[in-house]
């Protein structure tokens, strides 16, 4: 299975990265382009749930659900260094997006959802923002959709590097059932970097007792994705260059911070 796919590029056009169901069992993940002859994306969330995240814009989103008819004007983002609007969505949705100018990236991220359940634009401000860590594996974490979404799967969020910084430190996993410390949940990172020529690594191995091991090194670089179907998995930004990543869960249970450290590398905690 391929897990670090490179960047689709700035071409308009909706670019899937990971289908449910194949590659992942939890998680879809699509990136959609606007600008050019496309100024709008409209489509159906089906069964799946969805969290939007915005990177450039301004973005307009129009959400017909058993809700009723929603819209949400998301602004131009400064910084993938500060936090940022994200929106969800239920499922049984149509969904458009529209970009009023210039050009527009969205990231989709999809799991098994459930109707009913009333879109939610999570704003800047509301995101709860962390900074989590010591020394130079500091990083600030913007969780946008937890416990304040009724939400059937979902989690979703960006975690900021600083240059040099690492994050997902110690390294964790959430493959297996180990209560109340762990929680079988696949993830996805999605990543942007300021200023673009930049690049980070990451690194996704499996436990010793893991039945089918693997331990991939990527270098990752602005608009990859990396798939996190299981096992460990730190990041680090290069020098100079601040590194952003969309976190997205979906899995066996729906509680963030539910993951083991890599044994090995716990001890930095407390050192």
């Amino acid at each position: 299975m391929r897990l670090h796919i490179k960047s689709p590029g700035e071409a308009p056009g909706a670019y899937p990265i990971v289908e449910r169901g194949k590659g992942l069992k939890y998680l879809s993940f699509t990136i959609v382009e606007l600008g050019g002859n496309l100024r709008e994306y409209a489509f159906e969330s089906g069964v799946e749930e969805l969290s939007l995240d915005f990177y450039t814009g301004p973005v307009r989103v129009e959400v017909e659900s058993a809700q009723g008819r929603w819209t949400a004007d998301v602004p131009a983002r400064a910084s993938i260094s500060s936090a940022h609007p994200m929106v969800y969505v239920p499922a049984e949705s149509r969904v458009k997006l529209a970009c009023a100018n210039g050009g527009a990236r969205v990231s989709v991220a999809g799991a098994l959802g459930k109707p009913g359940i009333a879109p939610a634009l999570v704003g800047a401000a509301q995101a709860i923002e962390k900074s989590v860590g010591k020394d130079n594996w500091t990083r600030t974490v913007y969780t946008h959709i937890a416990d304040n979404i009724d939400a059937a799967h979902l989690i979703a969020g960006e975690t900021v590097n600083r240059p040099g910084g690492w994050s997902s430190c110690p390294p964790h996993k959430h493959d297996r059932f180990a209560p109340p410390s762990e929680v079988p949940m696949e993830e996805v990172y999605y990543f942007q970097v300021e200023p673009r020529q930049g690049f980070g690594f990451m690194r996704v191995y499996t436990d010793p007792s893991d039945p089918d091991p693997f331990d991939h090194a990527y270098p990752v670089e602005h608009g990859d994705t990396v798939l996190i179907p299981r096992g460990f998995h730190p990041v680090v930004a290069c020098p100079g260059y601040a590194l952003n990543y969309t976190w997205v869960l979906a899995g066996e249970g729906r509680t963030y911070g539910a993951w083991s450290d890599d044994p090995r590398h716990a001890w930095i905690k407390s050192a």
